[in-house]
């Protein structure tokens, strides 16, 4: 399977553990957009491509970025995509792939996260939107277009949520531990806190667009 990674400038603190402790081993080629380049090169990973207003980024990482990297591709800071649009839309243009993964595209901005889970929506990734994966250190989303759909369990993920993102026709949850029968919603809803009975659940819709989110409770001790 051929990945292409992407790294967004989300905070550390919401990177999965092997992007924090082994991102060496993570498979695949790299882009970077924005201060998410700092972090591969601080591990000794150069990224293929590096895209974004680098706003965030001080003069001397620029430089940095400049030296070990060959193909940068710098944007004004008023533009109309954002750097994970940017980021998706070099993969697209430069890569073959199977599936593309996402890291950094959660914590921080709300408004940030917001536009990476809307990308379901944006008419420019319709055709490539299923392959790609939102990855953090609690969180495993999928993107899915009408049809009928099988999700596989992933180990140490204890909840599912099914999220439409906009109007949905005829959702149906066949064999969740939670089933749901032809619903059709014009606002969005998150039937969150779902579970698997098995390895796999089943699930299809006819019209809109679907976010399944694998997730678990943070690890972090609660006060």
């Amino acid at each position: 399977m051929k990945i292409v990674n992407i790294l967004l400038g989300g905070p550390k603190s919401e990177y999965p553990k092997e992007l924090l402790t082994n991102p060496k081993e993570i498979s695949g080629e790299w882009v970077a957009a924005d201060h998410g380049t700092a972090y591969l090169l601080k591990n000794n990973i150069i990224p293929k491509y590096s895209v974004g207003d680098f706003d965030s980024s001080s003069k001397d990482e620029l430089n940095l970025f400049e030296e070990a990297i060959k193909n940068i591709i710098k944007v004004p800071a008023e533009k109309d995509f954002t750097d994970s649009q940017l980021a998706l839309k070099t993969v697209i243009k430069n890569f073959e792939f199977d599936e593309i993964h996402v890291y950094g595209a959660t914590g921080g901005r709300i408004d940030h996260l917001l536009v990476n889970l809307f990308l379901g929506t944006d008419k420019n990734f319709t055709n490539i939107i299923e392959k790609v994966k939102l990855i953090d250190t609690g969180n495993y989303i999928e993107f899915f277009t009408p049809g009928y759909h099988t999700v596989k369990k992933l180990a140490k993920m204890k909840y599912v949520g099914f999220v439409n993102i906009g109007p949905v026709k005829n959702l149906n949850l066949i064999d969740s531990k939670y089933l749901l029968k032809n619903n059709t919603s014009q606002v969005p809803i998150s039937w969150a806190s779902n579970e698997f009975v098995k390895d796999t659940i089943n699930f299809s819709f006819d019209e809109g667009s679907i976010l399944v989110i694998q997730s678990k409770d943070s690890d972090k001790k609660k006060d």
